[in-house]
């Protein structure tokens, strides 16, 4: 494990944008989109931006993520070096299109030099080259999704674009760096939320993301707690307002080894997060097995070499103890003594806290 800390100075910009500007042609297989005349600020900076190997943040229906390019080692290494993150803690990659991710798996290997970064994501030829735009049509022909794992397709049509990470083989033209430096699978998302497709979409690239704090810190969700933790550290923070879940992707794996168990697919959560163990459960069929990392199994190797974020390092510390109350009742009285006790705890603290209720 390494955290490097070498981090260019920027004066970091905020661009406001709005769901409002954007309007894709697909909602799945396809990443192209118009925009509004006022959107151009915000999605000619973050482009330029990324295809430059900057970081971006962005707004999610998650959290806030700080984005790079997910093709370039050294635009990965920056995300490392701007949050503090140690260098063994997997990322994830996010993409605009389903067609963006069957791209990446005929592409060629990350050590292979490419003097023009690719257009990933649009069923277009000019944009994607003559080359990408075959493969991909010859793919077709052996079936829907072909470099998609079978057992994913039910779950991407229910869940995709969302809050949901799925486990897939790693394709040879992601770098090791995204993986934590091991393993054979990368973990992918589909964002819903406009602002961000459409930023992954602009610049054509999938976005290594994870979220855009500081390492440790809780994860940001709007614009102001981005820049509050890394003012100073990325040249463009995009503000679309506050996210709408509020809490991380759910990580699913039914590819790797992990999800099978005697030689029989069950899947398993590795991370809990915005897509429920139940609505994956009501799939049916092998998800009616599922299970979840650390209630229903454990395993060492996956501690030591993770194969998605939160499973190794301690995640998202605020600065302040952190009471969780669950009231008896709705009455006035139970509402009375819960103020009573978080007036008593702030007086012992001497300072903040914070306060869950259920």
């Amino acid at each position: 494990m390494g955290i490097s800390t070498a981090v260019t100075a920027f004066n970091t910009k905020v661009l406001p944008a709005s769901a409002a500007q954007i309007t894709f042609s697909s909602m799945l297989e396809d990443g192209a989109f118009t925009a509004s005349t006022d959107a151009a600020p915000w999605i000619n900076a973050s482009r330029d931006a990324l295809r430059g190997n900057m970081c971006v943040g962005i707004p999610t229906e998650t959290v806030y993520g700080l984005a790079a390019n997910a093709l370039d080692a050294s635009a990965v290494q920056q995300i490392f070096a701007v949050k503090g993150r140690p260098s063994d803690n997997p990322l994830i990659v996010h993409v605009s299109s389903i067609r963006m991710l069957r791209a990446l798996y005929h592409l060629p290997a990350c050590d292979d030099a490419q003097k023009v970064l690719p257009f990933l994501g649009t069923d277009n030829a000019a944009l994607e080259g003559s080359a990408l735009h075959a493969a991909l049509q010859a793919a077709e022909q052996t079936g829907e999704w072909p470099e998609i794992p079978q057992a994913y397709h039910d779950v991407i049509r229910k869940f995709w674009p969302g809050a949901l990470t799925l486990i897939m083989p790693r394709p040879p033209c992601i770098p090791i760096e995204v993986l934590g430096g091991h393993g054979t699978t990368v973990a992918v998302r589909f964002p819903s939320h406009t602002v961000a497709r459409a930023a992954i979409a602009a610049c054509g690239l999938p976005l290594a993301a994870p979220s855009a704090n500081a390492s440790g810190r809780p994860s940001p969700t709007l614009a102001a707690h981005v820049r509050h933790d890394l003012d100073g550290r990325l040249p463009l923070i995009i503000d679309s307002g506050p996210c709408d879940v509020g809490v991380e992707s759910t990580v699913l794996d039914a590819y790797s080894s992990n999800a099978y168990v005697d030689g029989e697919l069950v899947p398993c959560i590795l991370r809990p997060g915005g897509v429920t163990f139940e609505s994956l459960q009501s799939l049916g069929g092998a998800y009616e097995r599922l299970r979840v990392y650390r209630r229903d199994f454990t395993s060492t190797e996956m501690e030591v070499n993770p194969t998605t974020p939160g499973m190794k390092y301690r995640h998202y510390s605020p600065t302040a103890p952190v009471y969780l109350f669950v009231p008896s009742d709705a009455s006035s009285a139970s509402c009375a003594r819960q103020r009573e006790k978080m007036h008593e705890l702030l007086a012992q603290q001497k300072g903040k806290i914070g306060v869950v209720t259920v």
